[in-house]
């Protein structure tokens, strides 16, 4: 009996495997960061989980990082998710690109929008980069005064790690003083139910 026929599976559209495709990914990206034109944040969202996809199976997609973040001047919620992850994954292995991810989050951390404000404030804080904590204390001060409810939420959690990484820099910024009166002064259910979480290192915090 003969052998079975072998079939012959082509990669996944949305896995490309090796560098051509991501030479590739790089120049559409390239071609659609400031376009305008109907339909471009669809065709970034594609791109995006292809870049997304070729992170998560291993392969090196950090030389598309300038054209990602080009990509992501845009109010798209989707997109500032997953270049957000993308420049998280890659500023905590690559020195070079861990200054550029934390001056794109800052930036995103003044957005008018207050969820896009939110997401990369909690992104910021997220990062794992050595020496980071100088470039937290600003963001985190703006954010506990935010004016929206989920941006001092995601503020004040903020400060909780500010805390793990350096007590002295929380200390210095008066974040225990600010964070005490939000406690006891912020009517949002949102952050209420969210600081829950976090009540009783909360509480030990605004002791000091």
């Amino acid at each position: 009996m003969a052998p079975p026929a072998q079939t012959h599976r082509s990669p996944s559209p949305s896995q490309p495997s090796g560098k051509g495709e991501v030479s590739d990914l790089k120049m559409q990206l390239r071609q659609l960061a400031g376009s305008r034109a109907p339909g471009t944040d669809d065709a970034k969202r594609e791109l995006f989980k292809k870049v997304i996809s070729c992170m998560t199976i291993g392969i090196d997609v950090s030389s598309v990082f300038s054209e990602m973040v080009m990509c992501s001047a845009t109010s798209d919620i989707v997109l500032k998710k997953m270049c957000y992850l993308y420049v998280g994954n890659y500023a905590k292995h690559n020195p070079d690109l861990a200054l550029l991810t934390i001056n794109f989050l800052q930036r995103d951390c003044k957005d008018e929008d207050p969820m896009i404000r939110g997401l990369a404030l909690r992104s910021l804080c997220s990062l794992r980069v050595t020496n980071l904590v100088e470039y937290l204390v600003g963001p985190l001060g703006s954010g506990l005064k935010d004016s929206n409810g989920y941006v001092r939420t995601v503020a004040s959690i903020g400060v909780l790690k500010l805390y793990h990484i350096s007590a002295s820099t929380c200390m210095d910024a008066d974040f225990p003083a600010t964070l005490k009166h939000l406690m006891l002064n912020d009517r949002d259910a949102q952050m209420d139910l969210e600081n829950k979480e976090f009540e009783e290192e909360e509480s030990q915090l605004i002791t000091y």
